[in-house]
């Protein structure tokens, strides 16, 4: 720990000057506290003399006073050696620690972590960027984590990764419009469906997903999210978004989610289920710690396994839920086979 910035300057000076420049730099893990255009000078000369030496792997933790603007260096961005990124800033300013707009030239990363991160400076809501394609330099991408993040006032979000594998985009603070995916290896996605309400008490988006060609799409997690008001406008969000992830085998919902979609039932009958692989439905407790009765009405369940008549259910849920409420079931024709499973509760 350093006192005042000027202290890390020296120190930066003195050690980089004595290092064996022959040595290649496979990690680096800083924690920055800043403190004015000063620290990200410095930070500027670590992150210059790392790239330099072809560094593999790099963390960092942003921590930066409250309502305070901070502008990451594009050098962070631009590396042809780095696998691994993860970058956090400190959550009294998740939404105000922004990343450059323009695409990142990082086409070995591997893997990619973002938490508490922004795109674009928050404002009155309207939109001031109508694509943004972060990602398309990173053409060997596999793991894309984005958590609590904001994407203030875009209107498309891209993410067209040949290479990627695996995507969560969990409570976020601010969500764009629509997220437009583009990976066809694409095998697991996390998400949550609604940005929190504790970010702004403007609308917000939900979120939404524009897909092609996730062909190979095998487990998606849905959970609802922090803010759980409104349900009944959510379920078309909902249905929606399965039509966007229809290619998926196991489905893990939350259930809130459940609830949700429970709101309305009239629209289950107008929509026919995009699942036709589905192997497993699986339904798990919410982020949000209630007790109220779990129905599994015949419209939801018809919903689910009409194209997949073999598909397994598990409910995996504490016991308290479970015997404080009720497993609804109805009758239905195709009956899909059920597993029942309870862990303890806390």
């Amino acid at each position: 720990m350093f006192r005042d910035v000027p202290q890390f300057t020296e120190f930066v000076v003195n050690v980089l000057s004595r290092r064996n420049n022959q040595t290649e730099v496979f990690a680096a893990d800083l924690t920055v506290r800043v403190k004015g255009s000063a620290t990200q000078l410095s930070v500027k000369d670590v992150i210059d003399y790392a790239y330099s030496h072809n560094i593999r792997q790099l963390t960092m933790f942003w921590s930066t006073p409250r309502f305070f603007y901070v502008d990451l260096p594009p050098c962070i961005f631009s590396s042809h050696t780095l696998k691994h990124l993860t970058l956090r800033a400190s959550y009294a300013n998740y939404h105000k620690t922004n990343v450059p707009k323009s695409a990142w030239d990082l086409p070995a990363l591997e893997t990619l972590s973002l938490t508490s991160i922004a795109v674009g400076r928050d404002g009155d809501g309207a939109i001031t960027d109508e694509s943004l394609n972060l990602f398309s330099k990173c053409v060997n991408l596999k793991d894309l984590t984005l958590h609590q993040c904001c994407i203030h006032n875009v209107e498309v979000f891209n993410i067209c990764c040949p290479q990627l594998l695996n995507l969560t985009i969990t409570y976020a603070y601010a969500l764009p419009k629509v997220f437009n995916i583009v990976a066809p290896q694409l095998q697991n996605m996390t998400a949550s469906v609604l940005a929190s309400i504790m970010y702004s008490s403007r609308p917000f988006n939900p979120l939404k997903l524009s897909t092609k060609g996730l062909g190979f799409l095998d487990k998606v997690n849905l959970t609802l999210s922090y803010h759980i008001s409104g349900l009944k406008k959510n379920e078309a969000v909902l249905l929606n978004l399965f039509q966007a992830l229809r290619s998926a085998k196991y489905l893990i919902l939350d259930v809130d989610l459940i609830k949700a979609l429970g709101s309305d039932l009239n629209q289950l009958l107008h929509k026919p289920c995009p699942f036709k692989n589905l192997k497993c439905l699986k339904i798990i407790n919410s982020p949000i710690a209630q007790d109220y009765i779990l129905t599994i009405t015949p419209q939801l369940r018809n919903y689910f396994f009409e194209n997949s008549p073999s598909a397994t259910l598990i409910i995996d849920l504490p016991q308290v839920s479970v015997s404080r409420g009720m497993l609804l079931f109805g009758t239905v024709t195709k009956e899909p086979s059920y597993k029942y499973r309870t862990i303890p509760a806390l």
